[in-house]
């Protein structure tokens, strides 16, 4: 009994010892990709590529590498199980029951990996939910609740905790961005687009918000909500890049006593987005 007990002791540890060195291999690898960024020309699109490709990749890269060396250290011990195992599985089971068992546990194996390729194929579906569950406070704002839209992406925030005096968050929609990566291999501009989108708010003993200043080439309308009897003010502009000529759609928001602001820049198809927000803010305070 105790010999089985050591033993047992000794898997967990050797597991628990294996995933740290998985661990300790994606940190490795990201500090030697940070290092060679130093060393390499930021405006290259060719070179921010690979490093784009091979962020995505690494946890494959060392997965996959892992999972050969794992095999190779316990081959002989899984060996010796699945002999006993089978040999036991044998004497109750038909042959039709052994291969059923043994089709759906060669499916099981790959479930993981298939799962992970299927976030990594559609990351602009898959990463904004991942992130309001990884930021699940983040609409809460000082005297205010914010529907922020499923379809966005948190990148960063500062929620109302009751000490500080100002929150705030920042949001991210991409499109295309698996494809970014693969576009300058085969001889196209990056087609990755995004549209950002942040607010922030103030207590009354804080300090002021005010609304960010833009340069805009032509205003497109205005509109005015209601907070809890407050005016929130919106302006929208068209605004066009000076180097690429690219239009985008600019949105400034904020309310009358200059605690509340928002503001959006990017494509067309997402101005819906920012308004709906607007039409769903709630005052708390």
């Amino acid at each position: 009994m105790l010999r089985k007990f050591l033993t047992l002791c000794g898997k967990v540890l050797f597991r628990v010892a294996f995933a740290g060195f998985i661990v300790l291999q994606l940190v490795v690898f990201v500090l030697l990709l940070w290092g060679i960024s130093h060393f390499l020309p930021e405006d290259n699109d060719f070179v921010t590529a690979v490093g784009f490709v091979l962020i995505l990749t690494s946890p494959f890269l060392v997965g996959a590498g892992n999972y050969l060396i794992f095999q190779r250290m316990t081959r002989l011990q899984y060996v010796l199980a699945e002999s006993e195992r089978w040999l036991a599985a044998r004497g109750k089971l038909d042959a039709s029951d052994i291969r059923r068992r043994y089709r759906v546990r060669r499916w099981l194996i790959w479930t993981p990996a298939l799962s992970v390729l299927l976030f990594c194929l559609f990351l602009d579906e898959t990463w904004p939910p991942t992130s309001h569950l990884l930021h699940p406070r983040s609409g809460k704002l000082i005297g205010y609740q914010v529907p922020i839209p499923f379809r966005w992406t948190v990148i960063f925030n500062e929620p109302d905790d009751g000490r500080n005096d100002r929150s705030y968050f920042y949001l991210n929609r991409w499109g295309g961005t698996l494809r970014a990566g693969i576009d300058p291999f085969i001889g196209r501009r990056p087609s990755m687009t995004a549209s950002s989108l942040g607010c922030s708010s103030s207590s009354s003993q804080g300090f002021e918000v005010y609304s960010t200043t833009t340069s805009p080439d032509q205003l497109i309308g205005t509109r005015t909500y209601t907070l809890a009897g407050v005016p929130l003010n919106c302006a929208e502009f068209l605004s066009k890049d000076q180097w690429t000529g690219e239009e985008s759609h600019i949105i400034s928001c904020l309310n009358v006593t200059r605690d509340f602001s928002c503001y959006f820049s990017g494509k067309q198809e997402d101005v819906a987005d920012v308004y709906r927000m607007m039409q769903g803010i709630n005052r708390t305070k």
